[in-house]
């Protein structure tokens, strides 16, 4: 028993403990590797700017020179932890082309390359060059209506000190969660691979705690991964009332506590069709502190106004008012054949981004051990992606459901959640200035329990109604995107781009608390795109929608701000934090927390 409980800690420390140097000779080395052995490795790590460029004016030169300064460089020591080879290593191109990838996957990095040069003897020199990109970055959220409204911004800094590591200050106004606190995020935990997050802040109803440790795949030809999760929040959940356009909300008070943590191991070659198989132990409690007494009325966007709800306006929202307190066992599987193609001009204006082309498919099955509020539970989650395409096209496709089911008893299945997007790009001439996107999304919840109400306005929705109109449990979403890249004297400077867009969608009611049927709704709305530097991969958005309806007004004008695409293959973490829910789930093989 005692060799069982420490094989598990014995895993943790040789996965955590960087590899050891070689002490062969080299030659010894070179004997095993007929085309070739690394012979050197040169990290030319460059600031956000090229000062270099002779045709650069003096007054611009001098303002690159100043934000070089300004801006801490990338050490060469986080960018080598990155590399997958060693002084020694047989020379592979596919390790270095995993190697490339995995440096863009920084986002502190705008570029990097790894070139080679054979030498007489048949080893190789390789160069690693890297291009930081600019990152302090300032959120700011503001809408428009009677006028400019603040809703609050972010500070973050996503390279401290050229360690590449990210800190964090934030202040959002989420209407019925007023969020302020501190993030840290280490990708290279005491110089090893692992990943380590964190954020403490406090909302309106009290703190809130998120912590993950992670050991990513890294690698396609990577075997072992980890992670760990906690989450305490105390949160309202906000169920939207639309009353014939006049905006009122109530807010039940949500506590929950989780923990996950998972090992996942990795079968068959990478490119080809591999097995994910895995287990996960994941403790869930969610509570409503008061009950329907707790529940408050907000009339308008009035939140520090909030007063005591009349006990009739709990009754919808009472089905979705059952605690949850388990602790589960949860077996995870998948399957998955995929290969990384670079492209530009799809998520980003000239920057390259990295994009997975194949299939993937995750599996959790899991059974609770501690049910004390009621009998055991059958938890389930599915996770899909697929993807294909070439310079011109690409097409996506991606769907995730969860849900429960009581064991014994006759219950059915419950807390049945659904989502899936599928999308498109099109890029009539691959170097032209054009890319179409095309997205459909449908979103929906059945036989929920915990609190669940979607919203057919807002940035993820159609976007030229705010997100305080037409609530449901049932959604469809279709955007059509036409991104346009500029060009003009400021290339060598910054990328700039223009688009246009229309959506279309339609929500339901579903068994959502205060749904309604909104039909069809449609929005179009003109935006300005922008890179900075030139050539970086991380968009900055501003956007102005409209809803098309009878007796529109300039008052009807939204404005939304964005960092990174809301809309696209790439991840956003406005996105996510917009479509998470107040729930927890079994995670599938392919999630790891940041």
């Amino acid at each position: 028993m005692r060799r069982t409980k420490l094989y598990p800690i014995a895993l943790v420390l040789c996965l955590i403990t960087p590899r050891p140097a070689r002490t062969e000779p080299l030659q010894q080395v070179q004997a095993l590797c007929p085309t070739g052995a690394i012979a050197s490795i040169t990290i030319d790590n460059h600031s956000i700017f090229d000062t270099s460029d002779p045709e650069l004016s003096g007054h611009l030169r001098l303002a690159y020179r100043i934000a070089n300064t300004l801006h801490a460089r990338t050490r060469a020591s986080v960018v080598r932890r990155d590399l997958l080879f060693r002084v020694g290593d047989c020379f592979d191109p596919t390790v270095i082309a995993e190697s490339e990838r995995l440096l863009r996957d920084n986002q502190f990095l705008a570029s990097a390359t790894i070139t080679h040069r054979r030498r007489d003897d048949g080893d190789y020199d390789l160069t690693v060059t890297t291009r930081d990109e600019w990152s302090t970055r300032i959120d700011i959220r503001a809408s428009l209506g009677d006028g400019p409204l603040f809703k609050g911004a972010s500070l973050k800094e996503s390279n401290f000190l050229g360690t590449g590591q990210t800190v964090e200050l934030f202040y959002l106004d989420y209407k019925a969660n007023r969020d302020y606190g501190v993030g840290y995020h280490n990708h290279q935990l005491g110089g090893s691979h692992w990943h380590l997050g964190g954020t403490i802040g406090r909302s309106r109803n009290g703190p809130f705690y998120l912590q993950s440790l992670a050991l990513p795949f890294r690698e396609e030809s990577g075997r072992w991964a980890a992670r760990e999760e906690f989450r305490r929040l105390d949160r309202n959940f906000d169920y939207l009332v639309d009353d014939a356009g006049a905006e009122r909300h109530l807010l039940l008070p949500t506590r929950m506590t989780a923990f996950d943590v998972a090992v996942i191991r990795r079968l068959g070659p990478p490119g080809r069709q591999q097995l994910t198989v895995g287990a996960a132990l994941g403790y869930t409690r969610i509570t409503f502190p008061g009950g329907g007494a707790a529940l408050r009325l907000v009339e308008g966007d009035d939140f520090d106004g909030a007063t005591p709800a009349d006990p009739a306006h709990f009754e919808p929202i009472r089905p979705q008012t059952t605690p949850l307190h388990t602790l589960r066992s949860t077996i995870l599987l998948g399957q998955r054949k995929i290969g990384w193609v670079k492209r530009s001009g799809f998520d980003t204006l000239r920057g390259e981004q990295d994009i997975r082309l194949g299939t993937e498919t995750g599996v959790a099955l899991g059974r609770s051990l501690l049910a004390p509020a009621g009998p055991h539970h059958l938890f389930t989650a599915l996770d899909l992606y697929a993807a294909t395409g070439n310079d011109a096209l690409l097409l996506i496709g991606r769907m995730r459901g969860d849900a429960q089911r009581a064991l014994g008893g006759g219950f059915g299945w419950y807390d049945i959640f659904g989502e899936a997007e599928g999308l498109a790009y099109w890029k009539p001439r691959p170097e032209g200035r054009h890319t179409l996107v095309l997205r459909a999304t449908a979103t929906g919840g059945w036989e929920t329990t915990i609190p669940f109400q979607l919203i057919l306005g807002g940035d993820l929705g159609v976007r030229g109604y705010p997100d305080e109109r037409f609530p449901g449990g049932r959604r469809v979403v279709f955007s059509l995107e036409d991104r346009i890249l500029l060009d003009g004297p400021l290339r060598n400077i910054t990328d700039l781009g223009l688009t246009a867009f229309v959506d279309l969608g339609r929500i339901w009611p579903g068994d959502a608390p205060y749904g309604t049927d909104s039909g069809w709704r449609a929005s179009a709305g003109l935006g300005l795109r922008n890179a900075f530097p030139t050539g970086g991969r991380r968009t900055y958005r501003i956007d102005f929608a409209i809803p098309l309806q009878p007796h529109t007004t300039w008052r009807d004008l939204r404005l939304i701000l964005s960092v990174g695409e809301l809309i696209g293959v790439t991840p956003s973490v406005r996105r996510l934090r917009i479509e998470e829910l107040q729930r927890f789930t079994p995670r599938n093989p392919f999630y790891f927390p940041d």
